[in-house]
């Protein structure tokens, strides 16, 4: 039986600086954006931008962004602290490389190993970026830090 995750949904205090910060560290797309009205959700049209929706007097409250077949949803709000503890993502080793240049100050590394990254983003949420065929290992075995 298989099993893929789908769509990994995070609270963000800033929507468009968050949109802004994973398209361009983890190369994602927009997918579409939403405003919540009368407590259901409404899909703005494709093409329309930050500044068409605020000149309309529209919230935007969630982004969907793709990369592949992995979908974040980006939904405005404040990070829980034991919500989420880190989220791991499979890459290429030189796009893992590319994502480390790309991160740049308003990002926190962590760990930062040949084709393996650990950081925080600007929005308080820990990252670990590995190759997509590496097993799931200790932390301390990626490391090498051992206890004997």
């Amino acid at each position: 039986m298989a099993i893929a995750v789908k769509y990994v949904a995070l609270f963000v205090p800033d929507l468009a600086k968050a949109e802004s910060f994973y398209c361009q560290t983890l190369g994602m797309e927009v997918r579409f954006r939403e405003s919540e009205r009368s407590g259901t959700w409404h899909t703005l049209r494709p093409g329309l931008s930050w500044d068409d929706a605020e000149s309309h007097g529209i919230e935007i409250g969630m982004v969907a962004l793709r990369r592949e077949e992995l979908v974040l949803a980006l939904f405005r709000g404040t990070p829980q602290p034991g919500a989420l503890y880190e989220l791991c993502l499979g890459f290429s080793s030189p796009e893992i490389d590319a994502i480390r240049t790309r991160l740049g100050e308003e990002a926190e590394i962590l760990e930062s190993r040949r084709h393996w990254l650990r950081f925080r983003d600007p929005f308080g949420l820990r990252w670990a970026i590995q190759p997509i065929d590496a097993r799931f290992s200790s932390s301390g075995e990626i490391a090498g830090r051992w206890i004997d």
